[in-house]
């Protein structure tokens, strides 16, 4: 790269003609002298300065990037809720874009497989850098199931707590036999539920608003239903339980609204750590024309205990009284008999009616 500086040398003007057409060069290693008369001005010296390239390399510009919080791959287990850990953003300057950054891609927490988000940011010179993310969703592992000692009969009650409740739990405390209450969340009561609770008997969810329609409606109407129930059970005993029962069980026909929604909870619910229980003796307590009275009930009960001798899960309505006066005669009989009555857990056997949807 040459650079010209001229230099007016008055005094010179009197050693050159007007005429002056000889041009002188002096040459070093980077300069370059020289006279000419065809300058405008007379006697003018124009040197010229031929400067060497820069031997400094110019920073070259880079562009955006995007940095993951987290892990690239994520592993979590199946649950109703994902939350992205997160990302930041900056432009070549360093300067935070993060408020530019589209996300692309969807998870859902709840269905176990393998998700991909995509997160695309564009800077000020049209430039864009990109990230993507893997999350693998798996399922919950739960305790292993331990067999019970035959003989075993797991008394549960749906619907509940109501104010036959109390007169339940005095039955039950009574023998000393825990029992198991699958809570509908609306029903209020929570003194009921507190006091099942402290005395030892399992808490399970059945829903918070017993309305077919509304709970299966789909998966999401399900879940909402279901997480209201829980936080009632967290607010009362401190923690979430896994243990429940599916309005009208597993084996209902009440959710044929959505075709196979069965099918897909069970599955679900199951992969996101909880055990639901249907029940192989049934009370028939419940109905809309009360043809029955508490001597039945105890027949029907000690019946289909004595018909499944490994165990029996019975199910029964603690809004029936008359179902509520049966239990004293029933464990009665039970202890009587040799029977263990004992409340479920997640190690308890599970037992499942055949899915109708």
């Amino acid at each position: 790269m040459k650079k010209s500086v001229f230099v007016s040398l008055f005094l010179l003007t009197l050693f050159l003609p007007l005429s002056f057409s000889k041009s002188l060069q002096i040459e070093t290693d980077h300069l370059e002298t020289s006279l000419s008369s065809s300058t405008q001005t007379q006697g003018a010296i124009c040197i010229l300065f031929d400067t060497p390239e820069s031997t400094s390399k110019e920073t070259p510009i880079t562009g955006p990037s995007i940095v993951l919080n987290g892990e690239e791959t994520l592993t979590i287990p199946a649950d109703f809720y994902f939350t992205d850990p997160g990302y930041v953003a900056y432009d070549y300057l360093g300067d935070d874009i993060t408020d530019r950054v589209i996300q692309e891609g969807e998870i859902i927490p709840y269905l176990v497989g393998t998700y991909e988000l995509t997160y695309t940011v564009t800077d000020d010179l049209s430039q864009t850098a990109r990230a993507v993310r893997t999350v693998c969703v798996v399922p919950v592992e739960l305790p292993d199931i331990v067999d019970p000692p035959e003989k075993t009969v797991y008394l549960t009650f749906d619907d509940g707590p109501c104010n036959n409740t109390e007169k339940l739990l005095d039955i039950l405390k009574k023998y000393d036999v825990k029992a198991t209450f699958f809570i509908v969340g609306s029903k209020g009561h929570q003194d009921l539920i507190a006091r099942a609770y402290q005395e030892g008997h399992s808490i399970g969810v059945h829903c918070f608003r017993h309305e077919f329609n509304e709970i299966y409606a789909n998966e999401q109407a399900y879940f909402a239903d279901f997480l209201k129930a829980q936080e009632i059970v967290k607010e009362i005993t401190g923690s979430y339980t896994h243990i429940f029962r599916f309005p009208g069980g597993s084996a209902n026909t009440v959710s044929y609204i959505n075709k196979g929604l069965m099918t897909r909870l069970t599955k679900i619910m199951e992969d996101m750590g909880y055990r639901y229980f249907d029940w192989n003796v049934c009370a028939d307590d419940v109905g809309s024309v009360v043809d029955f009275t508490t001597i039945d009930i105890e027949r029907r009960l000690k019946s289909g205990i004595q018909r499944h001798q490994e165990y029996a899960i019975v199910l029964q309505h603690d809004i029936s009284y008359l179902s509520i006066c049966a239990v004293d005669e029933v464990i009665r009989w039970g202890l009587e008999k040799g029977y263990t009555f004992l409340p479920l857990d997640l190690t308890s056997p599970v037992l499942h009616s055949v899915v109708q949807n």
